[in-house]
């Protein structure tokens, strides 16, 4: 581009210096095209920093109000099956938003999505911070903000794509590498951090989560991607049109496109219903460990601890991403992480003390980071970026749909058995879903993809 503009000036000026104008840009141009096209490293890439740091900001608000959200259900009414409804209703109406959410992905503009979905998880945050301090805080008001929260939750799949739009894709390991760095890191500070605050007002750690979203809104403000990277409606719908089979001539009809192309690759059906099973399996073994705490008078400060100890484990483990797709062929990947939840499961079962708590689940969230890049590379490479947001909504979907069912029983069998009862419960299903896995012939045959990301 330079050498064009130069020689484009070479021919406005005056005969005498035409012969040495060309030749003194030369040298210059070359290195200025080699430069352009070399992709900046990660810590420069504004764009990248902006999302990861709103990323960051978001999730630490995020993952410390969810661990008071079941303890002020449990102090406002002492029931563990009503603290089970609110994840419920939450799991429920993610479910029935998410695939029309990636169809949405898909079609308008990313970051306005994620203006609308942080801007609504900062006013559900407040309203319950602000209910508590006027003594008007009920538990209908927190199922409420259960289903805005849920509602809202697949908008956060915009950040995940947006990320693969402004990093090289030689970069997309690391880059994802770097955002389960932030997501354990959060995941980590969030529970405790959540917990000491409940302690001292059980208002903070809405406001503190309110407070965190506006900051997350304000990244994705100040986010400017380049014309050739955002979506704009009509070209998206073209787009997706020609590359459709599913709906060629129907621009608004393609919502189910995700869950075909998942449901119609065997790989890619064996892996989401083994991470259905696991996330059925694994989700209520939280609520389960507060509950047996609480039984045994622990402060809300060491329950933070203890279920912060996964995120401990995953940080731990976005070390061990890049060894184990190294030596682990991405079908048994999956299968060792479902076997080690599987352990850890029984581990709880038959343990009950804190301190070996926090172990297992450090041990489990060991193996997490690289089975999420695992699924992100086998799964959302193999589709066009057009495609990507109803794609990643339908394997949101596999994962989540479980959840409410698993969430709900295990409520129910808090409110009438034992907590450790219920963990035997759910470990049995977890190994279900690791023999699952591991029947699975494409599962145990599946290869890594030879680019990283396109």
């Amino acid at each position: 581009m330079t050498a064009t503009l130069d020689a484009l000036d070479a021919l406005d000026a005056p005969p005498e210096p035409v012969q040495p104008e060309p030749v003194q840009p030369e040298p210059v141009a070359n290195p200025d095209t080699a430069a352009t096209a070399a992709p900046l490293p990660l810590r420069r890439n504004r764009n990248f920093n902006l999302l990861w740091g709103g990323a960051v900001s978001a999730l630490l608000g995020l993952s410390t109000a969810d661990i008071a959200y079941p303890l002020v259900i449990l102090a406002l009414t002492g029931s563990p099956l009503k603290a089970g409804l609110f994840a419920t209703v939450q799991l429920i109406a993610s479910v029935l938003a998410t695939l029309p959410v990636g169809q949405l992905m898909d079609r308008k503009d990313r970051r306005r999505m994620l203006l609308l979905s942080e801007s609504v998880r900062a006013v559900a945050a407040g309203s319950v911070a602000a209910a508590y301090f006027l003594g008007a805080l009920t538990f209908w008001h927190l199922l409420l903000t259960a289903a805005a929260l849920g509602a809202i939750q697949p908008f956060a799949g915009a950040r995940t794509l947006l990320l693969r739009q402004v990093v090289a894709p030689e970069q997309l390991q690391a880059a994802l590498t770097a955002d389960q760095v932030r997501q354990q890191g959060c995941e980590l500070a969030g529970p405790p951090l959540g917990g000491a605050m409940f302690g001292i007002s059980r208002a903070l750690p809405f406001l503190f989560a309110m407070a965190t979203g506006l900051i997350s809104l304000l990244t994705v403000v100040l986010l400017k991607l380049p014309k050739a990277e955002q979506i704009s409606d009509t070209a998206d719908a073209a787009a997706a049109t020609a590359t459709t089979d599913a709906a060629p001539k129907n621009p608004h009809g393609g919502a189910l496109l995700g869950l075909k192309t998942i449901l119609r690759d065997p790989v890619m059906r064996a892996t989401a219903l083994a991470l259905c099973l696991v996330n059925t399996a694994g989700y209520p073994v939280f609520l389960s460990l507060v509950v047996r705490m609480q039984h045994h008078h622990a402060g809300s400060g060491t329950t933070g601890l203890v279920v912060g100890a996964m995120a401990l484990g995953g940080l731990a483990g976005t070390a061990l991403v890049k060894p184990l797709h190294k030596v682990m062929r991405p079908g048994w990947l999956l299968i060792a992480a479902c076997l080690t939840f599987a352990l850890t499961d029984f581990g709880m079962t038959f343990v009950d003390a804190p301190a070996a708590d926090a172990a297992f689940l450090a041990a489990g969230g060991a193996v997490i980071p690289s089975a999420v890049v695992m699924v992100n590379v086998l799964i959302l490479q193999a589709v066009p970026d057009e495609q990507r947001g109803r794609t990643a909504a339908a394997l949101e979907m596999f994962l989540l749909v479980g959840m409410p069912a698993g969430m709900l029983v295990a409520s129910a069998a808090l409110q009438w058995f034992s907590p450790t009862a219920t963990l035997l419960g759910l470990s049995l299903l977890m190994s279900v879903a690791m023999l699952y896995a591991v029947s699975q012939k494409a599962l145990r045959a599946a290869q890594w993809p030879d680019a990283q990301g396109s």
